[in-house]
């Protein structure tokens, strides 16, 4: 967890600039949320990101998710997908596996 509230952004390919970023407030609940999942397509992202589901549904009482897939891991998840689940979910998990 991070204490401080906030999280500096670093792109690897351009270090101009720097960019932090507050978090969003921690949800109260879980219970009846919208999970947006984000499968990067390394090896068992997938696996991941159902598990997380199950555990989601089962320990949280989560209401429902939205899956998005990204076409290669190098490539980062466009902007109007993030805009689109930003705005129909409550909050989001990155799938990141190997």
């Amino acid at each position: 967890m991070i204490a401080s509230g906030t999280i500096t952004l670093v792109d690897p390919a351009a270090e101009l600039d720097h960019v932090s970023e507050a978090l969003a407030p921690r949800l109260q609940s879980l219970a009846g949320k919208r999970i947006a999942l984000i499968d990067n397509t390394k090896h068992n992202a997938d696996r991941f990101l159902e598990a997380i589901r199950s555990l989601l549904v089962k320990r949280h009482g989560v209401a429902g998710f939205e899956y998005f897939r990204k076409f290669s891991a190098s490539v980062p998840t466009p902007p109007e997908v993030i805009e689109r689940l930003t705005k129909s979910c409550d909050a989001l998990v990155h799938g990141v596996a190997d």
